[in-house]
């Protein structure tokens, strides 16, 4: 690309405020919550059971208490013959029984139900993100930190999503039991869960001060797990590079001191978890010692009518009550560190969008008069980059756009692609401004060609195919025959059947090119846009090309943007900027013999050449 670039610095503190600012925690877990929409059924399913399955298991604890009082303790004492027994036991027995049955049940399907919604949401995220980086604006990507988007896309997802499926599958049951567990003990003794009651204050407080830690830190380690992501997709791209200056060694060490900047914040996060989990083991034995020690001395004082059975059985249910509250302790650190990556996912899908189409805007039909830029200037976020831009382009002209490096050539094509909207002034197909014109009609007029010269891992016929997906294979053969690609595609094994390969890697640089030509050709576009798309090609090749160019010459409105000014020298007219602004607008040989910034450029590239 000829935009120039911001240095790095800039583009990585860009990337880390392109995405929207975080939301709260608590606002991240009930908007991922409400991705179960649709799913209300299963989800009231979900409660139903887990209160199915505490209740079977407080019930059968319950027992407890008129299995002593009325069974063990007056039979010990001689007050019960066998005949008296077995009518106290069976409704114990049946009771037992039935919890039994039940419960496995209820456990079988809250785990499968709670599962089905959490994958939903999974589902459903992943979506999001999909549609949010297709519909997000080009500039976002320039601006942004790839590695950043990344992590945010993938790793904090699946983290957030972790967070849904320990709220239906842990949180809800742990939350029932809780609650259930309290009632019963409430029914049992209202003063001994009174006293229980007392070491909420301290435990709150206790909590409370690391769950702000373990937010932050969770915060700042998923950040870094995007520097990594950036660092990895640096290596990736640049392994060339590195091979051959040797910069192994160098990158290895940076990429240690990333890790252990992770390693340290991740220590933090456990840390502080760690911290969390231990209050609750120390608060735990003091309540129930003070439990069991007040109901006994109750019970031999006989206050409150407690009996032995009361005390066991409240001792039992607090016993079993403690064990989902601490599952719910134990699941704070891993809450707060879902919801920190799930702040940061929702950071993304509140991105701004594509501006969209006015309310009146209208499909384009074609182009039958001319492309006009009416005192177009654009910036990327205060940094100029096109200024005062006056150019008319006629129906089925070929303009050539060159320039030195930095002048703005890219982004004047990626206006006219309507990737950016001008700063100031406007673009006109046929007198309509484009942002009159319905974005999703203009773009089936318009085709495009890139350095890049991007291909899907799919066969070459779809590949080509892309540009109109309802075209024939003749068609798509006689694109491949334009660009020049038919007689090597058909020399390959399979054919046009050829898979690409991931990123069409498994074809030359020049091979990608003309695939990607024929994909633009067979779009049938009004515009076409060529932008450094010759670069990579031999020059027999780059010839045919040409040629392929010249048969759409009147056809089709065609810019082309060129560093080397030999393939343009047949353009209709080939515009000049210089500093965001056209120096020079002519024919090859008007430009040449005006000897202005045109000749200083050919000169250059001819003394290159020699």
């Amino acid at each position: 690309m000829s935009t120039p670039n911001p240095d790095p610095e800039a583009r990585s503190s860009a990337g880390r405020t392109a995405p929207a600012p975080l939301v709260s925690a608590s606002g991240a877990l009930r908007r991922l919550l409400a991705l179960s929409k649709g799913d209300e059924g299963r989800v009231v399913l979900v409660v139903v059971l887990g209160a199915v399955v505490a209740g079977a298991a407080f019930v059968r604890v319950s027992l407890i208490q008129p299995l002593l009082d009325d069974v063990v303790l007056p039979k010990t004492a001689g007050d019960l013959d066998m005949d008296e027994l077995w009518p106290l036991v069976r409704p114990i027995a049946w009771i037992v029984g039935a919890t039994l049955v039940v419960s496995p049940l209820a456990v079988l399907g809250r785990s499968y139900l709670a599962e089905w919604v959490a994958g939903r949401v999974r589902q459903r995220v992943d979506i999001a993100i999909a549609r949010k980086l297709l519909h997000v604006p080009l500039r976002t990507f320039r601006e942004g930190s790839s590695g950043d988007f990344l992590s945010r896309s993938m790793a904090d997802a699946q983290i957030a999503c972790q967070m849904v499926v320990l709220f239906y599958k842990d949180v809800i049951l742990h939350t029932e039991m809780i609650v259930i567990g309290v009632g019963m003990m409430l029914w049992i003794s209202v003063p001994l869960t009174l006293v229980v009651l007392l070491g909420v204050p301290p435990f709150y407080l206790l909590v409370s001060t690391f769950m702000g830690r373990i937010l932050d830190v969770s915060t700042r380690r998923q950040e870094t797990q995007g520097q990594l992501s950036d660092r990895l997709i640096a290596i990736l791209s640049g392994i060339k590079v590195i091979k051959a200056f040797r910069g192994e060694d160098a990158e290895t060490a940076a990429y240690d001191h990333e890790t252990d900047k992770y390693f340290r914040r991740h220590m933090k996060v456990i840390k502080n978890g760690a911290l969390v989990k231990a209050s609750g083991e120390a608060i735990w034995p003091l309540l129930f010692a003070g439990v069991i020690g007040i109901g006994g001395w109750a019970v031999v004082h006989e206050i409150d009518g407690l009996t032995i059975g009361d005390v066991m059985a409240f001792g039992a249910i607090l016993g079993l009550a403690y064990k989902p509250l601490k599952s719910l302790i134990q699941s704070v650190p891993r809450l707060l560190e879902a919801a920190s990556s799930a702040a940061r996912l929702f950071a993304v899908l509140d991105m701004d969008e594509e501006v969209p189409d006015r309310p009146d805007a209208r499909p384009m039909t074609g182009l039958n008069e001319h492309i006009r830029f009416r005192d177009v200037a654009f910036d990327y976020g205060g940094a100029p980059v096109l200024d005062g831009i006056d150019l008319e382009v006629r129906a089925g002209e070929v303009v050539a756009i060159v320039g030195r490096t930095g002048t703005g050539k890219s982004t004047l094509v990626d206006l006219v692609l309507r990737f950016h909207d001008p700063t100031r002034g406007s673009i006109e197909i046929d007198g309509v401004d484009l942002r009159d014109l319905q974005r999703a009609s203009f773009l089936d007029h318009v085709a495009l060609v890139t350095q890049e010269s991007f291909l899907f891992d799919e066969s070459l016929m779809e590949n080509i195919r892309y540009g109109r997906p309802d075209a024939t294979d003749e068609e798509v053969r006689a694109a491949a025959e334009a660009a020049s690609a038919h007689a090597f595609i058909e020399g390959l094994p399979e054919g046009y059947d050829t898979m690409a390969g991931e990123f069409g890697l498994r074809l030359s640089g020049g091979q990608r090119q003309r695939v990607t030509i024929a994909r633009a050709i067979l779009a049938e576009a009004s515009i076409l846009v060529f932008d450094e798309a010759t670069s990579a090609l031999d020059a027999q090749t780059e010839r045919a090309v040409q040629e392929a160019i010249d048969r759409l010459r009147g056809e089709r409105t065609i810019f082309i943007v060129a560093h080397r000014l030999s393939t343009i020298q047949h353009a209709d007219r080939i515009v000049v900027l210089e500093d965001g602004r056209i120096a020079e607008s002519g024919d090859h040989a008007t430009l040449l013999a005006r000897g202005g910034v045109y000749t200083e450029l050919i000169g250059a590239q001819t003394a290159i050449a020699s």
